[in-house]
């Protein structure tokens, strides 16, 4: 067995859970020393990588009685079908490459969208919404993703395990979409709401107003992009 990447493991663990504990506090302090920095980092990078591995270790230990993935019903277990027939090892690669690419998306939106502004506005121009590189913007997404990835995951799969069928036929249907659908809407706005625009605000250090509205904009587009191609 090659043990190097577990050795790999357990010596970013311990900054892992120090980024971990610092960010859920305040993205913005635990960002600072990433802040225009015009690079990305590749303990960012490691530590996303390390947040993949903790929700492959959900994953394994908090199975979902419900999946049937031999014989799928329904789009969780389509998914879940979708997930064990992945090489396990291109995981992590794959999302990074896709943090990477909505990162660079918005970032391009954002920087179109200030460009207009300041077009508009030819009197006394507004500041950039997102300053910064492209570099800066990816770090605030991986930073965000080593986070919010795991977290996630831990997230849906309890919800998941709550929805039984025994405890659907407890409460009732209606009260089992409420209990379930209640705390996931609200983590969703606390997660996007909160933590990913503070992580885009505390790279470029712009208020949450500036950075909101320059991230709003730009995932508006990439949602309307995308609607259209499917």
């Amino acid at each position: 067995m090659d043990e190097a990447p577990i050795k790999g493991l357990l010596d970013i663990l311990p900054a892992y859970l120090n980024f971990v504990i610092g960010f859920l506090r305040s993205p913005r302090a635990a960002l600072a020393p990433y802040a225009l920095t015009g690079r990305v980092h590749s303990d960012l990078t490691s530590f996303l990588l390390a947040g993949v591995g903790v929700a492959y270790l959900a994953g394994f230990l908090m199975p979902i009685p419900g999946f049937d993935i031999q014989n799928p019903r329904g789009a969780m277990d389509v998914f879940a079908g979708w997930l064990t027939h992945q090489e396990v090892r291109a995981l992590p690669l794959e999302a990074l490459l896709v943090v990477l690419t909505l990162a660079l998306a918005a970032h391009l939106l954002t920087k179109l969208f200030d460009r207009w502004q300041v077009k508009s506005t030819k009197s006394s121009p507004a500041p950039p919404n997102l300053p910064g590189s492209a570099e800066d913007s990816v770090n605030a997404a991986l930073g965000f993703a080593a986070i919010l990835l795991p977290l996630t995951t831990i997230v849906l799969l309890g919800m998941l395990a709550l929805a039984t069928p025994a405890l659907e036929q407890r409460v009732g249907r209606t009260i089992l979409i409420v209990v379930i659908a209640g705390p996931l809407v609200l983590y969703s706005l606390v997660a996007l709401g909160y933590y990913l625009v503070m992580s885009f605000a505390a790279v470029p250090d712009v208020s949450w107003g500036r950075a909101a509205a320059a991230l709003g904009t730009a995932f508006v587009c990439i949602a309307f992009v995308a609607f259209s191609i499917a």
